[in-house]
């Protein structure tokens, strides 16, 4: 059994030149190879290195399905990280109950929606130390402390590879398949939500299972909707995908 940051890179180096990506802007398709998303989440993990993110720590996103959604997750499982994906719908005592009961420091969120709820739960979330935005739209003047461009992290991320070569490969060969992956929220119907475990393993059992009764391969195209913090989505477009190999749509 395999990790998922590891199936990643093998398919960038079985097919690097086929889209594994694509996310429709303007009503063009803007695709992504398998060799880019794989640099990009390589730089992006070793962008969260430097910001102090380790083995064992909590990340977390906050926003709708798009290719810089995986991205965090994957650079986060490089590590040894675990990422907790926020329903973009929800709004303050929900986004702070999930972080505090994370204990996260860094939070990966879309957009100005999405960082204004942060910087109005700021004083309530004393461990909330970096949040970073891969939508800039409305952030560009934006001095806040602690905030900061996805692109950055990922430039920063470039020149702490180029430093310390072999680091993060080191990194990604310490994780195993019984390694925590994600936390998925339970539905809170009798309590506030708690956060579930799920590791490497168990995703890719279940994309498995699924596969045995409803066939995929590479060749197929798949629309991801569904949120991203949900563990259907989790399965199908995150284990499956890396499972198979097929191209994730984000419309």
């Amino acid at each position: 059994m395999n990790t998922l940051p590891r199936l990643l890179l093998a398919h960038a180096a079985a097919h690097p030149a086929e889209t594994a990506l694509q996310e429709k802007r303007h009503g063009i398709w803007q695709p992504l190879s398998w060799a880019q998303y794989a640099t990009r989440v390589r730089d992006f993990a070793c962008g969260l290195g430097t910001l102090g993110v380790r083995r064992g720590d909590v990340v977390s996103v906050l926003g709708d399905n798009r290719p810089e959604w995986l991205i965090s997750e994957l650079g986060a499982q490089c590590l040894g990280a675990l990422v907790v994906g926020i329903y973009p719908s929800s709004i303050g005592d929900e986004i702070e109950h999930v972080l505090s009961l994370a204990r996260v420091r860094t939070v990966i969120a879309e957009d100005q929606e999405q960082v204004d709820k942060l910087l109005a739960l700021r004083t309530r979330l004393p461990e909330l130390e970096h949040i970073v935005y891969y939508d800039p739209r409305g952030l560009e003047h934006c001095r806040e402390t602690g905030l900061c461009s996805f692109r950055d992290v990922e430039r920063a991320g470039r020149a702490h590879a180029a430093r310390h070569p072999g680091w993060l490969d080191q990194q990604i060969q310490r994780g195993q398949p019984g390694d925590a992956a994600i936390a998925c929220t339970t539905s809170g119907t009798t309590a506030r939500p708690k956060l579930a475990l799920l590791s490497h393993a168990n995703l890719l059992h279940m994309g498995q299972r699924l596969h045995e009764v409803d066939p995929l391969h590479a060749r197929c195209r798949y629309v991801s909707f569904l949120p991203l913090a949900w563990i259907g989505e989790q399965m199908l477009a995150v284990a499956c995908g890396l499972l198979h190999g097929f191209c994730l749509s984000f419309p």
